[in-house]
């Protein structure tokens, strides 16, 4: 009797083990780039083209391609929007802007000449392409790669002065250092937004509806938001999809956490970079273009990011902000920024299958 309870915790134990190593490793999310009438070197364009950032990674946008013209006509998926967090469309808008720079970018680091039109409504951005005989840029790509959202404590060490400088030539882009009263006002009003989000139940469910819980789910959905996207990992993401789920993830305790977690960060970062733009859907997508720039340059530099735009989504505090920073528009995105104290993060690349929002018009 004495040998069989032994036995019966040592498989158990072997069996928590097995599960720890499963759950625990780092998510493989194989995306299908096959799509009807579409040549491989286009599809891996739009692959990395997909990596662009978008809210919850939700990745609201579609995408038509005309081979024969040279033509790819980007439009956002109503579908996948997010209503209670964003009911003025305005990260929609953002979020095809920043995938619409991103298939640019793509393009011309296979090769390509572009050119692009946004449409006074904002509601599609068309991309004009032609080869131009030049060899790929692998660098760029392997930034496009390398961006991602890290969550992490960063250093408050202050950027360099020549990465300050750089942000000046993009468009609509401040930084407000650590030391600044400009960051001090961006983080009293990011976390009194926050807190206002932590109370808002519809917030709440629709963040759970985003969140993935395994590695099946992740693998299966291919959006929203994994563990690893949430910089949890080894052992401490086994036991997340373990004991959470979409249910908790819709109550108090969770979103008190979040709350807590974002005091962390808006402490934890050498300072924040606002992005301002005119409050017209077209400009909005300019908003997200330049997102996108801004991310890349920070890449390029080892400097990590993570959207922190609680305060922006209210059309009350982005006034406030605007008047307070002395913009000359109305803030879009807030970048909490900062190098550090470790290994550079890496893309999760959790990505949908192209198929699934990109169609070839012949």
């Amino acid at each position: 009797m004495k040998f069989k309870i032994i036995w019966c915790l040592v498989s158990i134990f072997l069996i928590v083990l097995l599960y720890l190593g499963i759950s625990g490793r780092q998510v493989d999310v194989n995306t299908d780039m096959v799509v009807d009438g579409l040549d491989n070197e286009t599809a891996q364009i739009m692959y990395y083209a997909g990596l662009a950032p978008s809210s919850h990674n939700a990745q609201m946008w579609r995408a038509k391609i005309y081979p024969a013209e040279g033509k790819l006509v980007i439009s956002v998926d109503e579908t996948r929007i997010l209503p209670a967090v964003d009911p003025e469309k305005r990260e929609m808008f953002i979020s095809m802007g920043a995938y619409a720079r991103s298939c640019i970018l793509a393009l011309e680091a296979y090769g390509y000449n572009t050119s692009h039109h946004i449409s006074d409504n904002g509601t599609t951005v068309t991309i004009n392409y032609k080869k131009n005989g030049m060899a790929t840029d692998d660098g760029l790509i392997t930034l496009m790669k390398r961006r991602h959202s890290d969550k992490r404590e960063y250093m408050s060490t202050p950027l360099p002065e020549l990465f300050q400088e750089g942000l000046n030539g993009i468009h609509g882009t401040v930084y407000f250092a650590q030391s600044s009263d400009g960051y001090e006002f961006i983080k009293k009003e990011t976390l009194a937004a926050a807190a206002e989000q932590q109370n808002d139940q519809s917030v709440r469910n629709e963040l759970a509806e985003w969140l993935r819980f395994s590695n099946s789910e992740v693998t299966r959905k291919k959006d929203g938001i994994s563990a690893e996207q949430m910089n949890i990992t080894g052992i401490k993401k086994s036991l997340y999809y373990l004991f959470m789920s979409r249910e908790r993830a819709k109550g108090d305790a969770f979103a008190r956490k979040g709350y807590d977690m974002a005091v962390e960060q808006t402490d934890g970062c050498a300072g924040f970079i606002v992005i301002s733009d005119n409050d017209t859907p077209r400009d909005y997508v300019n908003a997200g273009m330049h997102l996108m720039e801004v991310w890349l340059y920070a890449v390029r530099n080892n400097i990590e990011v993570q959207p922190m735009s609680y305060a922006v989504e209210n059309p009350h505090r982005r006034l406030e902000l605007q008047k307070s920073l002395k913009l000359l528009n109305p803030p879009q995105m807030i970048l909490r920024v900062g190098m550090i104290d470790g290994v550079y993060g890496e893309n999760a690349q959790v990505r949908r299958d192209l198929k699934d929002y990109i169609t070839v018009e012949k």
